[in-house]
């Protein structure tokens, strides 16, 4: 970074900088790893603002420009695989997903203008306040939130059952401002001892965290096990699932997948996201093939529970209030309203039925659609679940004559860490996520899905089964320690005992509390900058 500031034209050296922290940021994400750049990605950007304040008069649209470069190519450069599901909508994801992420840098800037220190408490709280809001607003995309880094390392993170996710980015944030304070003062003689405390703290907030995991690690604990079924097709979701193969076919495989497990001991089988699709109508569910096919199924193994995921629809009747999400049939004047499902079925119990309630933006939900209803046409079309989709709006726990709670999570829901300990807060023993991964092909996005699967589970000390259509199955135990995985573009059935784990973490009961602090902090320093601004004027 020493030879990127001494660039002679100011622009060649703000665009080095900005390529230098999307790279960084790059490294640290699948299928790099390269965890260390995540503490020290933002030490270009720190170092791009000071000397752009220094010498730009237009300091504000150089800084926006250059930032959002960086973040541009780090989103690039880390989901770029979206472009395999559709180039238009990948596109739209990197520009919308990369904007939020300037506005703290610009904060921070205007801040620095008017003070004499700069105040870095204030950039970790602005950053932290927007990682919240992708937890939140309808163009909701934590993917990439940096506490997500950990996800390949969860050992290191073991400490996330108090903080969730946010506590990751936060050790990010700080480690990265020491690291810049250290950077600054390491060629300073007169300084000597200023960079020697630097250096220890440094030290001291890279460490520390990683004490503490080791200390909590994964205490054994006696718990109850409930016997599992998981089923990974393998049908390649452009060519088999929708349309290559029929529904029927694609259901009847699954369960002669799952008979090749079964005995007597088996309590629940999983199959994953859409497994029953070609558009069940709820009105009249237990009427449709694939819904008395499974009923049949479960005569001959009584002692067996279903949860499945389903592609379902509910026809209003003609005087009945629609919601805003109603599509009108082209047949007749009824609308309909369509959802991504989970079904639990079993002998003992009635019919339950869940409907996924963080949906995708641009693929299952047009964000803000009093707005943008009019291009709704446009939605990526992801196959069974495309156009707007209704919702429950909550989570919903799955319990039946077993007296074990199932998390029905589909697919995109397990990326949302206060959403899954929803679940957890409502009676689940067992986080059970129902996915399809072979949008992108064989890229690092179905390993980052998996993954994240791992911090979900040591945030609320929970065991996960995660079935697949395409992508990763397994299992993954309450420390984020994978059990049992499949491969990649195979078809597999796995059985396992899974630990049944009781009780809610800290971070269970109070969630995202420490975002919440961040965002405090940052409306209350904005509200005192505003307030003296006044007063000055």
């Amino acid at each position: 970074m020493f030879l990127l500031l001494k660039v002679k034209n100011k622009h060649v050296a703000y665009f080095l900088l900005s390529i230098a922290s999307a790279i960084l940021f790059v490294l640290a994400w699948q299928p790099f790893r390269i965890l260390p750049a995540a503490f020290i990605a933002f030490l270009p950007l720190f170092a791009l603002e000071k000397k752009i304040r220094a010498e730009q008069a237009n300091s504000k649209f150089w800084l926006f420009t250059y930032t959002w470069l960086s973040f541009l190519l780090g989103n690039i450069g880390a989901v770029w695989w979206i472009w395999n599901a559709s180039e238009g909508g990948a596109i739209a994801a990197f520009i919308i997903n990369s904007l939020p992420m300037v506005l703290p840098m610009m904060l921070f800037h205007e801040r620095n203008q008017k003070t004499a220190k700069p105040n870095y408490w204030y950039f970790i709280a602005c950053w932290i306040s927007i990682e919240l809001l992708q937890f939140t607003w309808d163009l909701a995309f934590p993917w990439l939130i940096l506490g997500n880094v950990f996800s390949y390392l969860p050992q290191a993170v073991q400490w996330y059952e108090y903080t969730g996710v946010i506590g990751g980015s936060l050790w990010i944030l700080l480690v990265n401002v020491q690291a810049y304070q250290l950077w600054l003062n390491w060629t300073n003689l007169q300084v000597f001892q200023k960079r020697n405390a630097l250096l220890n703290k440094v030290f001291l907030y890279v460490l520390t965290p990683i004490f503490l995991s080791v200390y909590l690690g994964n205490p054994k604990q006696r718990t109850e096990k409930a016997d599992i079924i998981l089923v990974q097709p393998n049908l390649d979701p452009y060519s088999e699932k929708f349309g290559g193969v029929s529904p029927y076919e694609q259901l009847i495989g699954m369960l002669q997948m799952a008979e090749s497990k079964l005995d007597s001991e088996v309590q629940f089988i999983l199959l994953p996201e859409t497994a029953i699709q070609g558009g069940i109508q709820e009105n009249q569910v237990r009427n449709e093939t694939l819904i008395q096919l499974l009923q049949n199924f479960l005569i001959q193994h009584p002692h067996i529970t279903i949860l499945s995921g389903m592609d379902s629809y509910r026809l209003y009747e003609p005087n009945e209030k629609k919601t805003i999400t109603a599509r009108k049939l082209r047949s007749d004047d009824r609308y309909f309203d369509a959802y991504n499902s989970a079904i639990y079925m079993s002998n003992f119990d009635s019919l339950q039925i869940y409907h996924k309630s963080k949906l995708v933006p641009g693929v299952e939900k047009m964000p803000y659609p009093q707005l943008f209803g009019f291009i709704e046409k446009y939605a990526i079309n992801l196959g069974g679940t495309s156009g707007s989709l209704a919702s429950d709006g909550e989570s919903k726990v799955f319990k039946g004559y077993q007296k074990i709670g199932l998390a029905p999570i589909i697919c995109y829901e397990s990326v949302f860490p206060d959403f899954t300990a929803s679940y957890v807060r409502k009676g689940a023993g067992i986080l059970c996520i129902l996915t399809n991964d072979g949008w992108w092909g064989n890229t690092p996005g179905y390993r980052q899905h998996f993954d994240f699967g791992r911090l979900r589970a040591i945030e609320n000390r929970r065991a996960i089964a995660r079935a697949a259509n395409t992508g990763i199955s397994g299992f993954i135990d309450k420390d984020g320690s994978v059990l049992m995985e499949s491969q990649w573009w195979q078809k597999e059935v796995m059985r396992m005992k899974v630990p049944i784990y009781t009780g809610e973490t800290f971070y269970t009961t109070h969630g995202d509390w420490l975002a919440y602090i961040f965002l405090f902090i940052a409306i209350a320093d904005t509200l005192s900058l505003l307030v003296k601004r006044k007063t000055l004027d």
